[in-house]
């Protein structure tokens, strides 16, 4: 690469002198613990309860089903009103929620409908809460930096599956679950006290506007499915979403039936993905300036399908130490992937449908849990193993297909800051 467009943490890292940047990015990494914390504690949990792939796959369900229902009403409301108070709004409710399952828990009065309950409430306070969060980085650091933005929020997500996970696993040995959940209350709390520091930003004029909240929804799903390049990121936002993802809810069983180990050990899996996704954020970070992003974006999905396969041959040949080799490099694939079509979301779309875009995106994400119940059932005859190859293969021949039909997109150029921040005027201007 020339000169400008070489590699560069330290360009990265220049997003950190804005303050308000550095207050979000401090919030978002106590509630990416607690998040992690949660994913552990509550995948152990549902297993202890029910010892079933599909059981514990039905938790990932309760909480998808609410970003389904009301992801984009979510992004409507994050479009109409101040977008950090409404995460201080909903990150309170977060916090009630988690303080409630810990009580269930010490109290000995929690059951598998209770928890499938609660997935509900906390699913819905992220559904509302989520498009609000992150459009708010975008706004605060501007579009040149947008992409180190969301790499280093990714990086420190990705980061804290270092600490989060083998926090949990440490909580639930030493006290048991409930001291899990109450650890995560406690981050989740500090984080929403962080929140109060970041200024009111304001986004474009549309927040003061009070139209049909129905038809600002269809608005923004118009502008999304009749914009080319939104569209096919969409499209690859869903495949990760439906034949990917899902892999972390169907790890605790994949640990114990597949690889003959205790569930807790899913911990140790997580933190090594997390190792390898924190690379992979640091590396589209450094990459900030690179022009052929939607290639990078290609190849990312595919060694994203490669991780999947090789967690299951890896896994079922040379057990728990071949699956910790290939979660690391799946962990790596996926994030990189991940960053970028973010990224580029943000770039092609306009601000002020930014909370309407994350909620649409939200929607990719809430078909991971709902996956997980249906492929659980399956991982329950098949076993874990033999289901991440099959995934894998769907993930590799499906972005070759989207992208093939898309192919003038994938080798074309994006550089930062391009006049108009659409895709397809870059597209042209390099051609």
């Amino acid at each position: 690469m020339a000169g400008g467009n070489r590699p560069s943490l330290r360009k990265a890292l220049d997003v950190f002198q804005n303050r308000d940047y550095r207050y979000l990015w401090a919030s978002s990494v106590l509630a990416f613990i607690g998040m992690q914390i949660q994913q552990v504690a509550r995948g152990v949990l549902a297993w202890e309860l029910t010892e079933s792939f599909g059981a514990t796959g039905l938790m990932m369900f309760a909480f998808g089903l609410p970003l389904l229902l009301f992801s984009l009403f979510g992004g409507a409301i994050a479009d109409r009103f101040n977008k950090r108070d409404l995460a201080i709004l909903t990150q309170v409710g977060i916090v009630v929620v988690a303080l409630i399952t810990s009580t269930l828990i010490v109290t000995d009065r929690m059951t598998v409908e209770l928890l499938f309950v609660l997935g509900l409430f906390q699913g819905t306070w992220f559904a509302i809460g989520m498009p609000a969060r992150q459009p708010l980085m975008a706004l605060v650091v501007g579009e040149k930096q947008l992409m180190s933005a969301m790499a280093m929020g990714n990086a420190a997500m990705n980061g804290t599956r270092l600490i989060g996970p083998a926090l949990a696993g440490m909580l639930i040995v030493w006290n048991g679950v409930e001291a899990a959940y109450f650890t995560m209350a406690g981050f989740y709390f500090i984080s929403l006290l962080g929140l109060f520091l970041v200024p009111r930003v304001h986004g474009r004029p549309i927040e003061d506007q009070r139209g049909d909240m129905l038809s600002e929804i269809r608005d923004g799903i118009h502008y999304v499915i009749t914009d080319k390049t939104l569209r096919f990121l969409l499209l690859l936002s869903f495949i990760t979403a439906i034949f990917a993802m899902p892999h972390i809810a169907l790890l605790p069983g994949f640990v114990e039936r597949d690889l003959g180990m205790d569930s807790s050990n899913v911990g140790v899996l997580m933190a090594v993905s997390g190792i390898g996704a924190v690379v992979g954020s640091l590396l589209i970070a450094m990459l900030t300036e690179y022009p052929r992003k939607p290639m990078l974006q290609f190849a990312t999905g595919q060694c994203t399908a490669l991780g999947l396969i090789l967690l299951g041959i890896l896994g079922a040949v040379y057990g728990f130490s071949g699956a910790i080799f290939a979660i690391l490099f799946l962990g790596f694939a996926l994030t990189a992937f991940q960053t970028v079509n973010m990224t580029m979301f943000m770039v092609s779309a306009r601000p002020e449908y930014f909370g309407r875009i994350m909620s649409i995106m939200m929607l990719t994400f809430s078909t991971m849990p709902m996956m997980a119940a249906p492929l659980g059932v399956i991982a329950d005859r098949t076993g874990a193993s033999s289901l991440f190859i099959a995934l894998g293969i769907a993930v590799a021949a499906m972005i070759a297909i989207l992208s093939a039909s898309n192919w003038r997109y994938v080798v074309s150029r994006v550089m930062p800051g391009a006049e108009g921040s659409s895709v397809e005027a870059v597209k042209e201007e390099s051609s």
